[in-house]
């Protein structure tokens, strides 16, 4: 058991952009489903982002399809209005969607698609893969995370939980290179505060 009491020091990059400007950038990106299937629920997502870090959570948006058709969309609310930790926007959205199938015992969850701005945490994908939802997508992934490095979060699972979802799709969204970078940048537009409120609670 560690008994060191110093509190730790994570490092971010500093945003280039704040959530005005990358807001701006969102509404002048013209979508290309053509040639970017994903980028219609991408810029939903990342929306929802923008709206999450303006009240203080993590930046982190998404929506939920139903045979392709948008459903639902929300936002992280793990720091705001007060700490939930649990309400990642995925957690956020299965709640809503499960509150939905509450009377349905074999809700076809593989007609389902979920996309987040940013890949899930691996308390999320758990979540993921213990409800069943067919597919996964996030618009960014920070391959150079200091958890993750190489490996997505979902090859870090436990063996056990990568079997539970062997039959998901759990992959980065098919959307222009513009629409991860402004879904980059409103992640960092909010990730200091909300470490730095985490590790106050200490």
């Amino acid at each position: 058991m560690c008994n060191n009491t110093e509190k730790p020091v994570l490092k971010f990059e500093t945003p280039k952009f704040n959530y005005d400007e990358l807001e701006q950038q969102l509404n002048n990106y013209e979508a290309n489903p053509e040639g970017y299937k994903h980028d219609g629920p991408s810029i939903i997502s990342v929306r929802q982002g923008i709206r999450a870090g303006r009240a203080g959570s993590v930046a982190v948006g998404g929506c939920l399809l139903h045979h392709d058709e948008v459903i639902a969309e929300n936002m992280s609310k793990a720091n705001s209005p007060y700490h939930r930790l649990d309400l990642h926007a995925e957690m956020v959205l299965l709640n809503e969607l499960e509150d939905r199938l509450c009377d349905n015992k074999t809700p076809r969850m593989r007609d389902y698609t979920l996309f987040t701005s940013q890949e899930p945490c691996p308390m999320c994908l758990a979540r993921i893969c213990f409800s069943q939802v067919g597919k996964t997508y996030y618009v960014y992934r920070d391959g150079n995370s200091i958890e993750a490095g190489a490996q997505t979060n979902y090859e870090r699972l436990p063996e056990g939980f990568q079997l539970l979802g062997s039959r998901l799709v759990v992959e980065e969204a098919d959307c222009s290179p513009k629409l991860k970078e402004i879904a980059r940048q409103v992640w960092l537009n909010s990730i200091d505060h909300c470490v730095d409120e985490w590790l106050e609670r200490y």
